[in-house]
């Protein structure tokens, strides 16, 4: 009794650090329109949620009490570890995306409707919370779950060799996160090579002297998605402290170079040159007034300068500044 309830928890835990880590890509979703780490988040999530054995129960009753539960928590775990891949071997390798989009949604198709297929091919079943026991001894229904076993230990695989070939390549914060990451996929291999095992076992005997039902996969899947979701959550929250210390740095910048372009502008009887744009960002602000400050320069005309040798070194070093950003 204290197992399941155990087993119970680390569903609901595996799912909140799951959405926690969707909730932490919140931020990078309004930005940019759209997020792989967001959705693998939510998909993953959902499909560890359905794990808790009341809320699959609960679910399935009302899909009909057949296990479209069961098809469904599988389909939402290979749909958010194909985000998960996505996401991170596009991060630590942009020359993954080179290929076309059909091409690289292949495998998540071929698995998708072979699992939909095997489950078809089962036959009748009743709802149930353990179908590696109830029902591994029909092949189709232990191919059913060989499927997304297949399809973790190879994105999980995938996912640990770019992480680990690209590591030392990576910003500090980046390191730390993307070997986490990396780790957690390797534990999670180790783990789907042993379910295999395990689901085949019932319909071929000989297997289960190297099954691995003895293993913890429960606690070892629980280390595994913990470990993914701070990896990614670190890369993100540096980053949004990295943009907050950008930010203040351009508004001290700005603040700086503001008197220094009024008494430029005055000393050279001009006056503001470029229309004034409310929209624009600190960079484009700081760009009109540099631009300014050296047209009022070239307009003074040699030795007039109204600039120190201190001041101009200073603007020389923000405009630098300026061109690398806008490079990466």
């Amino acid at each position: 009794r204290k197992l399941r309830g155990g087993l119970r928890m680390m569903h609901l835990v595996m799912a909140a650090a799951l959405f926690l880590l969707a909730a932490a890509r919140l931020p990078a979703l309004r930005r940019k329109g759209s997020d792989t780490v967001f959705m693998a988040g939510v998909f993953a999530g959902m499909s560890a949620l359905l794990g808790n054995i009341p809320v699959y129960f609960f679910i399935d009753g009302i899909l009909g009490g057949i296990n479209l539960g069961k098809l469904a928590m599988n389909s939402f775990m290979i749909v958010g570890l194909w985000y998960l891949r996505t996401a991170v071997v596009h991060a630590v390798s942009p020359a993954a995306g080179a290929r076309s989009a059909w091409g690289r949604r292949l495998p998540l198709i071929i698995t998708l409707v072979l699992q939909t297929l095997f489950f078809a091919l089962t036959g009748p079943t009743s709802s149930t919370n353990t179908w590696g026991t109830d029902y591994h001894h029909l092949l189709p229904a232990a191919l059913f779950s060989l499927m997304m076993i297949a399809f973790i230990a190879w994105s999980c695989g995938e996912i640990a060799w770019a992480c680990f070939k690209f590591v030392p390549q990576m910003r500090r914060s980046f390191q730390l996160g993307f070997a986490m990451v990396g780790l957690g996929c390797i534990i999670s291999v180790i783990v789907m090579a042993a379910l295999a095992t395990d689901a085949l076992s019932s319909a071929f005997p000989p297997l289960s002297a190297i099954s691995g039902s003895d293993i913890p996969f429960h606690m070892l899947e629980m280390l595994a998605i913990i470990l993914v979701g701070v990896g990614l959550t670190i890369p993100a929250v540096a980053g949004r402290a990295t943009r907050r210390k950008a930010r203040l740095t351009r508004h001290v910048t700005i603040a700086r170079v503001t008197p220094i372009r009024a008494r430029v502008l005055q000393s050279a009887n001009m006056e503001r040159m470029l229309k004034t744009d409310s929209a624009a960002s600190p960079d484009e602000q700081l760009h009109r007034m540099l631009v300014e400050i050296w047209d009022a320069e070239l307009a003074a005309g040699p030795g007039n300068t109204a600039l120190t040798a201190e001041e101009r070194d200073y603007l020389l070093s923000v405009e630098s500044s300026l061109d690398a950003e806008a490079a990466r």
